[in-house]
């Protein structure tokens, strides 16, 4: 089957955003915006979504170094993280919000986008939000929220 060209192209150091990064994009925005942290045990739960995925967009079966998971998710925590610095405080929650939407629409129009992978979005930020043992009522109006954008059952 062989590397994606994606994986080559972020490789060979090309600039840009892929699925990947957006995936991970909204993982992190969304758990850290419902609360205003980001927990170690969200990171962590995260983590292992991003290896997960990262595997996979990497191509079936295809070796990858050890750190370069943390590599990918990075980028997305950087990009993440870049807008609430580079945006006066009075603005961050609708600069966060505006990228937010952005990014969700872009996911949602690929063609590649279907309910079975909306579905694992929203299942994945449910294990996000009860990593830290405190589902609040901001993060299950966010989840269901987007699984309503994505046309996929509310999980709260």
């Amino acid at each position: 089957m062989g590397y994606n060209q994606q994986y080559i192209d972020w490789k060979s150091g090309k600039a840009g955003y892929d699925w990947v990064d957006c995936l991970n994009f909204i993982l992190i925005a969304n758990a850290e915006v419902t609360d205003a942290t980001l927990s170690p045990e969200e990171m962590n739960k995260i983590r292992e979504i991003n290896e997960i995925t990262f595997s996979h967009w990497v191509g079936d079966g295809m070796p990858y170094l050890p750190d370069e998971p943390d590599e990918k998710l990075k980028k997305a925590h950087d990009w993440y993280f870049s807008i609430i610095k580079n945006t006066p405080e009075d603005e961050v929650n609708q600069e966060v919000g505006k990228q937010f939407n952005k990014v969700i629409g872009w996911m949602k129009n690929q063609d590649w986008f279907n309910p079975t992978f909306a579905q694992s979005i929203i299942n994945w930020l449910v294990e996000i939000a009860q990593s830290d043992g405190n589902v609040i009522s901001n993060e299950k109006g966010s989840i269901n929220s987007l699984a309503e954008y994505f046309g996929v059952e509310n999980p709260f």
